[in-house]
């Protein structure tokens, strides 16, 4: 698989076309209830193909901006997210790691693009910092308000040494230390529980994991959904298994345990990646998916679609989690209060999921 990798703030063409129909509803060419034009017309309109402007309407219905009607077409909703105010009381940051690339080349530019869509409007600029230059001296000014994505627990520790220090916090992920922190996340555990839901109403029973990083927070969160779903359901013969995010960490997973006398009917995978290299494992095993194997990932990255059988997964909101937590972040940096905000993960069905076939020999 190639992998095209972007930095943050640059824009793919849905994106592109994301933005461009935000704008002209902010501009007041179609108001609540409007109907708007055709995706073929829209294609016309902004000179790209008709599946980026399928996939631009998509996100935007998914983020509650449109809404569909049967049979009537494509509406304005009765209402729009919000734009932020033009100034803040405080400077803001949003802290990155600054090997972005090398760890999640779809995650972080979609929360990013999230954060820059919150912010066009005004002129109020958020300079993204990495965890390290944070702490240097002159790194921040004194009293910036931060927003700090959590990924493990090298970072929960920052953003209490941040906050100690007299700087207003946001954590973007699960913040779990004792600190009153808000946070903004989305719910991964009750993600990975619907994806177990599925393969229980289809018929499984053998069911495994596929683990994610150790010692990442997002891993661990998607690994309580798990445990949870498998205590709910009474089910025996379950199996966590593996480690890491990518293709080779699901690949390397699947021998192991396709190799096994009578491994899982279905695997929950904590990440897409994974999931694609432990469908591959299956194949080279002899096992079809889903005849054979049925596969959950996670993260619902654009590969999801394409690969076949095309794959189902949990979708995260990543470019909604980026909007919020900007509009958090200046709700903090104005000295307001701020809760904690939970978005939440959806199922998306394809081929890779079907009832168990009988016992994998």
């Amino acid at each position: 698989m190639i992998t095209t990798k972007k930095k943050p703030g640059s824009l793919l063409k849905y994106r592109q076309v994301e933005q461009d129909i935000r704008r002209q509803i902010a501009a007041g060419r179609w108001q609540a209830g409007d109907r708007l034009p055709g995706e073929y017309d829209f294609a016309n309109q902004f000179n790209v193909a008709y599946l980026t402007v399928r996939h631009a309407v998509s996100n935007l219905l998914d983020e509650g901006v449109l809404i569909r009607v049967r049979g009537k077409g494509t509406f304005v909703a009765d209402a729009v997210p919000s734009v932020l105010p033009i100034s803040t009381r405080r400077q803001t940051a949003l802290l990155f790691p600054a090997n972005w690339q090398r760890i999640d080349p779809d995650y972080f530019p979609d929360l990013w693009e999230g954060f820059q869509q919150a912010t066009e409007s005004s002129r109020h600029r958020t300079p993204c910092i990495s965890y390290e230059d944070a702490e240097r001296p002159g790194g921040l000014e004194i009293g910036t308000a931060v927003a700090c994505l959590l990924l493990e627990d090298a970072q929960q520790q920052l953003v209490e040494r941040l906050r100690d220090g007299g700087h207003p916090v946001l954590a973007i992920n699960h913040y779990t230390g004792r600190r009153s922190i808000p946070s903004v996340r989305i719910d991964d555990a009750a993600g990975v529980e619907w994806a177990v839901d599925h393969l229980v109403e289809l018929g499984h029973t053998r069911i495994g994991f596929l683990l994610g990083d150790p010692g990442n927070l997002d891993g661990a969160d998607r690994l309580r959904g798990f445990r949870s779903a498998v205590r709910r359901h009474g089910l025996r013969r379950t199996v966590e298994f593996g480690g890491g995010f990518e293709e080779s960490g699901g690949y390397l997973a699947g021998q192991i345990l396709f190799a096994q006398p009578s491994p899982p009917t279905a695997i929950v995978c904590a990440s897409d990646l994974s999931a694609i290299g432990a469908m591959k494992a299956a194949r080279e095993s002899g096992r079809s998916t889903p005849r054979d194997l049925s596969v959950i990932g996670f993260g619902d990255f654009s590969v999801s679609g394409y690969i076949m059988p095309g794959l189902t997964t949990v979708r995260q909101s990543r470019v909604e989690l980026g909007r919020t937590a900007a509009e958090s972040l200046v709700r903090l940096a104005n000295d307001e209060p701020v809760t904690d905000t939970m978005l939440a993960a959806k199922l998306i069905v394809r081929e890779s999921t079907a009832p168990p076939a009988g016992d994998i020999k």
